[in-house]
């Protein structure tokens, strides 16, 4: 069995794992479930939605992932390490591993390099506004974006970097790790330079073809495995693009929608994602826990000291 430790309203986007044909039993359990729980049983369990945690939960959370480590039990994600968007975008731009910078908008200067985009650090918002071509214009949208009512603090500047496949038209790729295994997932076509959740009807025959042939020779796997290992993530699902014939990653999801493609104008691509997901559930089952065992104790001081604390608060707050 693999459980997956999400934050609590963000199971959907593990729970459509348990559709995927070869996939092993996938359990669900929220954070705050975990530090309710005096001991867990035993499987692989992967953490994940670190950037939806704030503090106190992440080093909980840290906490629990060693009682499961001491424990000879697999555990994916460290939360005391993993990065998220902002750190993890300065560190592969620092390591060469991307070629764009960002700006933490509460700490850093200006940019000094254009155009950017702000958008937030935390929330799965995609961009907050279109490109700025100045620092004037970045000044301007930073005061805007905080008079609305956003946090400095978790807002950034990233400079643009995308490159149109063929004219008006730009392709997002993506990628998943899975315990250091690279599988190349799914594109998303849009003609916009956003690409966040595509277009219908935006690409053509030919790059449904491409995309079958990335996934079918796991094209970006060795690309990508640096990338993972930068971030500390070894679940997760790198979002991506080419620029140039080089690699940008623009993110590391470690809780990615895993919806499926059953029907589609163009049939390459439902026998695309389904290749896919059989490669995906492959992964998944090298990594897999035998149900059985004695449960762990979850018994760090500061889980139990939690636990007589949490048994009076109500369900936690939705965040995006």
């Amino acid at each position: 069995m693999i459980c997956f430790v999400t934050s609590g309203s963000h199971k959907y986007a593990v729970r459509e794992l348990r559709d995927v044909p070869g996939m092993p039993k996938v359990d669900l359990l929220s954070y705050n479930q975990m530090f309710r729980s005096k001991s867990l049983r035993r499987a692989t369990y992967v953490f994940t939605d670190f950037d939806r945690l704030d503090f106190w939960q992440r080093e909980l959370a840290a906490k629990a992932f060693r009682c499961l480590s001491d424990a000879g039990v697999r555990v994916l994600n460290d939360p005391a390490t993993a990065l998220t968007r902002l750190p993890l975008l300065k560190v592969l731009n620092r390591r060469g591993l991307n070629s764009f910078a960002v700006w933490d908008a509460e700490t850093d200067s200006l940019p000094d390099r254009y155009p950017v985009f702000l958008r937030t650090r935390s929330a799965h918002r995609g961009t907050q506004t279109e490109l700025l071509g100045n620092a004037e214009q970045a000044s301007m949208a930073l005061e805007r974006l905080v008079a609305s009512g956003l946090c400095k603090s978790d807002l950034m500047f990233v400079e643009y970097c995308a490159e149109p496949i063929k004219d008006g038209l730009f392709r997002k790729l993506a990628a998943y790790c899975v315990d250091g295994q690279i599988v190349t997932g799914m594109s998303v076509h849009d003609e916009s330079w956003h690409a966040k959740f595509g277009k219908e009807g935006a690409a053509d025959a030919d790059l449904y073809q491409d995309e079958y042939e990335a996934v079918r020779d796991n094209r970006y796997s060795d690309a990508l495995k640096k990338h993972f290992e930068a971030a500390g993530i070894s679940y997760g699902r790198a979002d991506f693009t080419l620029v140039g014939g080089r690699v940008e990653v623009y993110e590391i999801n470690t809780n990615p929608n895993n919806s499926r493609i059953l029907d589609h104008p163009y049939p390459i691509r439902v026998e695309t994602d389904a290749l896919f997901h059989q490669r995906l559930a492959e992964a998944m089952q090298a990594i897999d826990t035998p149900i059985g065992g004695k449960p762990v104790p979850l018994d760090h001081p500061d889980l139990v000291s939690q636990r007589k604390r949490d048994w009076l608060l109500p369900r936690p707050r939705w965040t995006p």
